[in-house]
């Protein structure tokens, strides 16, 4: 007779976890639609571009494929349910684009599949012989022109794992995302401003912030906690260090002092977004051994409020293998889930972003093991 303990129990009930969750993911993928693979490099929008002749429609699961370079160069609310970057998937920099997309995963091989959170953990190191799988949305010495605008907005597709999507996630493939660059992307107020005051006074010039460019004029009422002084405005106008608000303040900022407010840009040309804020929000990870950097780029709405591992920007357990990488300039604002994440990486550069309003950490460093990072 087999002697019975709480050990064989939770031992049996973990191995059969194991066993039915592979083929519940099995049984997802026999549902979707096949996979709609490039036939060779060229713009998205060229049927002889897809193997079939035929541009990937509305909830199709894509593939760039090794080898093969597509030009995304589209302006469309058309949601894709997937894509798969084996290849190189790079964002035209002489127009206005738009994707709305469920999934988007950089991995090298043929492949594919719609898990958005657990690349291999313990991939092995990327062959450097090989063309590295990139996604590019705009490079660091080509970034999307400031008359342009690259925008990704991740949709929730119900036949997906809530908990892994919507995603950007970049598994031992490249992610290059760089907007037009601002002189700042935050300054010091250079004069008081009270309640009332449709205008603010910055502390210096600032090339590249323009008409339309959502603001935040920062609290210094430091006695008032009770009120929420940080005050969302866009700009009218600007005259040199003189910005205009598209209403009037309802609460004094300090401009002289030792509580000095700022005024931050949150607006940037190249955009991530969650496409139901409400809902089913995004997330983006870089795990190891993956590669590329962020630049004046805003990510906007994202974050899984509550889930582990699926914040705004996270690069994950990525160790000493994106050495060189960075975030500069860029703005994150109404996370459900932190700002961005270091965790278990080392050797990032965290420079001039702005965060504004999250549930939980901003700027986190994870384990506290992280070192030789530089915010």
């Amino acid at each position: 007779m087999t002697k019975f303990t709480w050990t064989s129990a939770l031992l049996v009930g973990f191995l059969g976890a194991m066993t039915v969750q592979p083929l519940a993911a099995q049984a997802k993928e026999n549902d979707a639609p096949a996979w709609i693979r490039s036939a060779k490099s060229g713009l998205w929008s060229a049927p002889a571009t897809w193997e079939g002749g035929k541009v990937p429609a509305a909830s199709a699961r894509v593939q760039v494929r090794t080898g093969h370079a597509v030009t995304y160069d589209l302006n469309s609310a058309q949601a894709i349910r997937a894509i798969h970057v084996a290849g190189t998937l790079s964002f035209a920099r002489d127009k206005n684009t738009r994707l709305d997309v469920g999934l988007i995963k950089i991995q090298a091989g043929d492949e594919a599949s719609e898990e958005g959170f657990e690349c291999d953990a313990h991939m092995a190191a990327v062959d450097t012989k090989m063309a590295r799988p990139a996604l590019e949305v705009g490079m660091p010495d080509a970034p999307i022109d400031a008359k342009y605008t690259a925008t990704v907005r991740l949709v929730y597709f119900p036949a997906q794992e809530k908990l892994s999507c919507p995603a950007i996630v970049c598994c031992g493939g490249r992610w290059d995302m760089h907007g037009a660059p601002l002189s700042r992307s935050w300054v010091k107020l250079g004069d008081n401003a009270k309640p009332g005051d449709t205008t603010v006074t910055l502390a210096e010039l600032v090339p590249g912030w323009k008409v339309g460019d959502r603001l935040i004029v920062t609290a210094t009422n430091h006695h008032e906690y009770a009120k929420r002084t940080t005050e969302e405005r866009v700009i009218k106008s600007i005259d040199g260090t003189k910005v205009t608000l598209d209403a009037p303040l309802e609460y004094k900022h300090l401009g002289s002092g030792e509580f000095h407010g700022e005024v931050a840009n949150l607006s940037r040309n190249v955009v991530v977004e969650s496409a139901d804020p409400k809902g089913e929000r995004g997330h983006t990870m870089f795990h190891r051994n993956s590669a590329g950097s962020l630049s004046y780029a805003e990510f906007r709405h994202l974050g899984k409020e509550g889930v582990l591992g699926r914040y705004a920007l996270h690069f994950h357990l990525v160790g000493d293998t994106m050495r060189g990488s960075s975030v500069i300039g860029c703005s994150i604002w109404d996370s459900a889930n932190r700002w961005l994440t270091i965790h278990g990486t080392n050797y990032l550069v965290v420079r001039d972003n702005v965060g504004y309003n999250s549930i939980g950490h901003g700027f986190f460093l994870e384990d506290g093991t992280e070192v030789y990072n530089v915010l």
